[in-house]
């Protein structure tokens, strides 16, 4: 992972480009935070984690999650078979 610090001296609004924010690996939804002394990017929150799972079920096939039977059996505390 690449570090990078830049200093700057805003004289007005302070850009961040998108160039920078693809290297830092925030791309799309993004969130503010701000705090005294402090400014963070980060990414957007997934507010409906049920919707996000549907989306991600289709990754195997058109099922929904709950569909899904891998038929495990627990042979211990830690062991699927």
């Amino acid at each position: 992972m690449i570090t990078k610090e830049i200093e700057v001296i805003p004289k007005g609004d302070l850009i961040v480009e998108q160039e920078m924010l693809r290297a830092a690996g925030l791309t799309g939804r993004l969130r503010l935070i701000v705090q005294s002394g402090e400014i963070r990017v980060l990414p957007g929150l997934i507010l409906d984690s049920l919707k996000k799972l549907e989306e991600l079920a289709g990754c195997l096939g058109r099922e929904s999650a709950t569909e899904y039977d891998f038929q495990l059996k627990i042979g211990g505390l830690y062991e699927a078979r």
